[in-house]
């Protein structure tokens, strides 16, 4: 290819600075021990080369699934934990009050995560057309069709 790469998205000349490092990551045999379970976990990054163009259109998508997942796993740990923990106080304490109290703050935190993930999870969603998405490079599909998860 006399040193020049194209663009994975759209076929023009690629620039070095703006490909994306897509990173993938599989769970590998761990072992069983007496105090706790070992996870091992093997790791692998693809190098898939964009031009600035492409690189601005498609990192605005690829950030968002990332605030989506984190916005809403964080609301699914956090709302029942502060019903659990409601729940738990106001056995000790008044019970009416305090159980109020944490359904209030589980249902804003439940809150917040849809108000910032569902936007999200929508956005990433949205496909340019006539552009490749970087996760459609046959690097990167080898390593997903064999258990990699894309961490990107």
């Amino acid at each position: 290819m006399n040193g020049r790469e194209t663009c994975w998205s759209c076929g023009d000349p690629a620039r070095p600075s703006s490909a994306l490092i897509v990173r993938l990551r599989r769970e590998e045999g761990g072992g069983v021990y007496v105090v706790a379970i070992t996870v091992a976990y093997r790791k692998a990054r693809i190098r898939v080369p964009l031009c600035a163009r492409c690189r601005k259109i498609w990192h605005p998508a690829l950030r968002s699934r990332m605030l989506a997942m984190w916005s809403l796993t964080l609301g699914l740990i956090l709302v029942p934990s502060a019903l659990i923990m409601g729940g738990l106080m106001a056995s000790y304490y008044d019970s009416g009050r305090m159980f109020a109290i944490a359904v209030g703050i589980g249902g804003a935190i439940g809150g917040i995560a849809v108000a910032v993930g569902l936007p999200a999870y929508r956005t990433q969603h949205k496909h340019p057309q006539n552009l490749r998405h970087p996760h459609s490079h046959p690097d990167v599909v080898a390593l997903t069709s064999s258990g990699f998860g894309i961490l990107n």
